[in-house]
Parts: structure tokens; C-alpha cells; sequence
């Protein structure tokens, strides 16, 4: 997990707001892909918000509402709520929306839009994530979101293994965009390399 600049939210979603007036997420279908594409472009690099695995344009993404709209409704249409996520059910948003049971459960984890998550959680060189020095917020973002799942530790792994082969000839800028994805973890391992 990586901190993501929210810029303001583009002309066309503030202008579809103003005119159509939506009352429920669903009503936003007719601009929610270009949504999606405009979010994942212009602030996520084509990530995951919270893997960082690559979503290319034929992998299942959705818009996820940081703060869930059964328990924030207010936050439905907050740009700043809205952030691009794998389908994943084992990992992720979906994982995270079946975890969270209160609003104060929030106040436990890391928004990867709020908050820096590289001044709570590290890598190590198997791939695996873990809280700093064991802070509470890092270990339960873990949990939450589940960011230990095994296949998300093998992929990790095998891009450390890239990294590690890639580094004596590239610089951290060409790892991180030859390997595409985990651009967090890569900067925090090239530096320790």
C-alpha cells in the first residue's frame, strides 16, 4: 500500500452531480467507467489503492467507497471517498467491506488517500508486509485488508526477485516502471539493496 494524491475531482463527475442529481451510487453507471479509468490514470498509476497489484483494462476493478456507504451515506459522492480496487474477494476492498462491522473500526486503518501507509508498514524480502515496530494502525490494515493473502506475498516475492536481478543495471525510476507494480515496496527495498 502506497500513499495516492486525490487531486479534485474531474469536471465530469462534478458536472454529472450538478445535473443529474444522483440519489444512490447506482444512478452514477452512465460516467462510472470513465470514472474508474480517470482514477486510475491521473492518481493510482493503474494500481490497486490497496495491493498495488497492475489492473489492466481487461482485469476486474470496481470503485471502492473508502468509507462504506452503508455506514457513511454522506460520503457516497465524495470524490475523496473513491478509490479503484481489484475484484479480489480474498484480499482488498471486498475483503476489507466483509471486516469492517462499525465506524469506529475505521479509526484502526490506514487510508491509503489520508494517510502515508510507508510511515506505518514496511516490507520485507519475502514479500510480506508487516506493521512497524508493531504499531497497532499497520497490523490491522493488514488484517483488514488482508495484505499477507499468499498469493499476493508470492507475487511480491517474485517482484523483489526482479528487483534484485534488475538493480545493478536500472535505477530505482526503471525497476519500479520495468517490474509496473508494488511501487512501494520496490522503493523501500532498492534503498536497502
Amino acid at each position: 500500500m502506497k500513499h495516492i494524491q486525490k487531486g479534485n475531482a474531474p469536471a465530469f463527475f462534478t458536472d454529472f452531480l450538478k445535473k443529474e442529481k444522483p440519489k444512490e451510487w447506482a444512478d452514477t453507471a452512465p460516467i462510472r467507467s470513465q470514472l474508474r479509468e480517470y482514477i486510475l490514470e491521473h492518481e493510482q498509476q493503474g494500481c490497486c489503492a490497496y495491493t498495488e497489484i497492475r489492473i489492466s483494462e481487461d482485469k476486474a476493478c470496481h470503485i471502492d467507497h473508502y468509507h462504506t456507504r452503508n455506514l457513511f451515506p454522506d460520503e457516497t459522492f465524495n470524490y475523496g471517498n473513491l478509490l479503484v480496487s481489484c475484484n479480489a474477494e480474498n484480499y482488498g476492498a471486498k475483503y476489507k467491506d466483509k471486516q469492517v462491522k462499525g465506524k469506529a473500526d475505521y479509526d484502526k486503518l490506514l487510508n491509503p488517500a489520508t494517510d502515508v501507509p510507508s510511515d506505518y508498514l514496511e516490507y520485507t524480502f519475502m514479500g510480506e508486509l508487516q506493521a512497524i515496530g508493531g504499531n497497532e494502525r499497520g497490523a490491522h490494515t493488514i488484517e483488514y485488508f488482508n495484505l499477507n493473502e499468499r498469493s499476493l506475498v508470492n507475487r511480491r516475492r517474485n517482484a523483489v526477485y526482479c528487483l534484485q536481478s534488475m538493480q545493478d543495471e536500472l535505477n530505482e525510476d526503471e525497476v519500479v516502471e520495468a517490474i509496473g507494480e508494488f511501487e512501494g515496496m520496490l522503493r523501500q527495498l532498492y534503498r536497502q539493496v
